[in-house]
């Protein structure tokens, strides 16, 4: 794996230690580092829509593995899942993250804090550079009464702007979180 940025993880063209984007927006300010482990390639954007739209479960095992794998070398860190939009539930009857938060905690015995909870209902997915940064500010709150981790790892499938791992980062240092990092499945 080629050098990566030590703020946002993607791969680094250049000598220097930060990418060109983290260099000019400074958009990743809350959150201390992002990992994400791999590309997505084609072939990852069919494996993730066959594990989050045709509901193939059973890749929440093989992707719970990968991070688990990454977890276990992070001691006194906890795993907190990105929260999913209202309404998620609902729609699509599962939440993936939550799916390999659950599995990291059976069989993989790594720590869980659902501490988190998201405020707005629009997807992401459906927005541009610059709105997902704007949808994400203030979106993303610490469920009342619930204690935020010293150091947290916050996990997610993709990470296209980090605009969500940024606002998890904001809620949780916001709280008295010490360090947050951010573990991606896929890059954009």
């Amino acid at each position: 794996m080629p050098d990566r940025c030590d703020r946002c993880g993607r791969p680094l063209i250049s000598a220097l230690k930060r990418c060109i984007e983290c260099r000019e927006t400074n958009a990743l300010s809350a959150i201390d580092r992002v990992l994400p482990l791999f590309f997505y390639t084609a072939e990852a954007q069919a494996l993730l829509t066959a594990w989050k739209v045709t509901g193939i479960r059973g890749f929440s095992a093989v992707f719970a593995e990968c991070l688990a794998l990454v977890l276990a070398r992070t001691e006194g860190a906890i795993a907190v899942p990105v929260p999913p939009r209202p309404g998620k539930l609902r729609d699509r009857g599962w939440d993936q993250i939550e799916d390999i938060a659950r599995l990291l905690e059976s069989r993989h015995g790594i720590a869980v804090s659902r501490c988190l909870e998201r405020r707005s209902a629009v997807q992401q997915k459906k927005l541009g550079k610059l709105a997902r940064l704007t949808n994400m500010r203030g979106a993303i709150a610490v469920k009342e009464k619930a204690a935020v981790p010293q150091t947290a790892i916050v996990i997610d499938d993709l990470m296209t702007t980090g605009a969500t791992l940024e606002a998890c980062a904001d809620a949780l240092k916001a709280a008295g979180c010490g360090k947050v990092y951010g573990l991606t499945l896929f890059f954009d």
